[in-house]
């Protein structure tokens, strides 16, 4: 295992809901020849009052609007924020994030360190200072909803999976950019939305059918705008974030597997050892004494 911690000095805490990750010996690693390293990460749903101001930060940045408005200003331009658009900063540009507060952001973040990361947002053409939005959204999300389920695994390979996989989500920001007056359809929109419920509420939703209702469309509307936005359905959405937020209760000490199952919405210990064995390959009890 890697160490992993979920707090870090520079995370807001004007948020109300995370799900983040922070790797403390940054610099052990940098210092060991790493020419590329994720230092920390995460998704935040910002709270209303959101406004992050800061003259100097340590990493690399990249971070990627899923839903919500808000601006950013770098140096001395002010950008708008919504759906799709994604953002870069390095050590050297101040830089002040401030979410709407009608529609705050939902974003995902990530730092890295290193010497290749400079190198690698140059030849892409996404220089630290630079605003771009994507055609396809989902995509990136996806990509880095991966990235962090990888991340908070916090084994060397899952490391190295992220790594991978953030890499992959720059490239395709760079190759699906457009122009800035673009505009997304209502459906995108609708689904934008439920997905984001998904990631908001999964710990307590039962089913799609629950979480299709509560985003007022019915489970069959849903899924037919994952089928076309997406790239995994709601049900394999929802078991997903269930089943990756099970492994980082199970590693907590004391934890119970009865425990676990009922907090993430699971009416039988029984059914939720089926589904995690499933997902990981081991069973609850064996992923705890490994």
């Amino acid at each position: 295992m890697t160490r992993v911690t979920e707090h870090a000095d520079y995370f807001s805490q004007q948020v109300i809901s995370t799900r983040r990750f922070f790797h403390p010996d940054w610099k052990r690693r940098v210092r060991s020849g790493r020419k590329l390293s994720v230092v920390g990460g995460g998704c935040e749903w910002c709270a209303p009052d959101f406004v992050v101001r800061r003259r100097r930060f340590p990493f690399v940045a990249f971070e990627f609007v899923w839903r919500g408005e808000g601006v950013v200003r770098m140096g001395n331009r002010k950008h708008s924020l919504g759906s799709g658009h994604a953002f870069f900063f390095d050590q050297r540009i101040p830089h002040e994030i401030i979410a709407s507060s009608r529609e705050p952001l939902v974003k995902y973040f990530f730092n890295f360190a290193g010497t290749n990361v400079a190198t690698l947002l140059r030849s892409l053409g996404l220089r630290p200072g630079s605003v771009i939005r994507v055609s396809d959204p989902a995509r990136i999300a996806a990509l880095l909803e991966e990235a962090l389920d990888h991340s908070l695994k916090a084994t060397s390979l899952g490391e190295l999976a992220a790594a991978i996989t953030l890499e992959h989500a720059l490239v395709l920001c760079a190759e699906s950019r457009m122009p800035e007056s673009a505009r997304l359809e209502p459906s995108r929109r609708t689904y934008l939305r439920c997905r984001d419920h998904l990631l908001r509420h999964y710990p307590e939703l039962a089913s799609v059918t629950e979480a299709a209702g509560q985003c007022g469309i019915s489970a069959a509307y849903m899924n037919r705008l994952f089928a076309r936005f997406g790239h995994e359905t709601p049900h394999g959405c929802l078991q997903r974030l269930k089943i990756t937020q099970a492994a980082i209760k199970l590693r907590q000490p004391g934890a119970l597997v009865k425990s676990v199952a009922a907090e993430l919405g699971y009416k039988s210990s029984a059914h939720f050892s089926r589904v995690f064995k499933k997902v990981n390959g081991t069973s609850p009890l064996q992923f705890r004494r490994s």
